[in-house]
């Protein structure tokens, strides 16, 4: 019995123990988190890093007279964006809050962030939130008139950007009752949804 329990609690050589020397450090207790982690906040990062220079928009969005940045909306969507301030407004408002909130989530979801530096993680939490917030205003102007302004295409950006606001109200509340887990939980789900929509749309263009 003491041999089986000093081969269970024996350091891991090898792999593991050179994998742990990686993710440790950042706060993960097991490798398949990590590489989870890894994966999907990576694409996240690297995809918005990618289209950060949208927010550059007279230049690398919706350039006027077909300058040097190229246009990089959808057929069509231009149009409405550079002749229609409401439409622009929300573009702006759109582009403006889900790019920071994206990278912002990839530090709320590192455990060494989460668990060393409280503070740091609530109030980028909320920041996080609140440039959503501010995100989905503007795509609901911009819904009816994005991607061709379909039936299909403003329920999708109601229905995803609604549902995406549930979930944070639920992680929201759960937090408040000290329930970490559902309210991790309901902030996976929330921003797997979105990160499905941007890269969904953004590929698009």
């Amino acid at each position: 019995m003491t041999t089986m329990t000093m081969q269970a609690q024996s350091p891991p050589k090898g792999f593991k123990a050179w994998a742990r020397k990686i993710y440790n450090p950042i706060g993960f207790k097991k490798g398949y988190n990590f590489v989870l982690w890894f994966i999907f906040a990576g694409v996240l990062f690297g995809f918005t890093l990618a289209r950060f220079m949208y927010l550059d928009f007279s230049t690398h969005f919706c350039p006027k007279g077909g300058s040097t940045g190229g246009n990089s909306a959808a057929p069509g969507e231009c149009y409405y964006y550079l002749n229609f301030d409401r439409y622009k407004i929300g573009i702006l408002l759109h582009l403006s809050g889900i790019l920071p909130a994206s990278l912002l989530v990839v530090l709320q979801f590192t455990p060494y962030i989460r668990h060393r530096w409280i503070i740091v993680h609530r109030i980028s939490g909320y920041c996080a939130i609140l440039l959503y917030t501010i995100s989905l205003v503007g795509a609901l102007m911009i819904a009816r008139n994005a991607f061709g302004g379909g039936l299909d295409v403003q329920v999708w950006v109601g229905f995803v950007g609604m549902g995406v606001l549930v979930c944070f109200i639920i992680s929201y509340v759960n937090i408040k009752r000290l329930q970490i887990e559902q309210h991790r939980a309901w902030m996976l789900r929330g921003w797997f949804y979105v990160s499905h929509s941007l890269c969904h749309l953004g590929y698009s263009h």
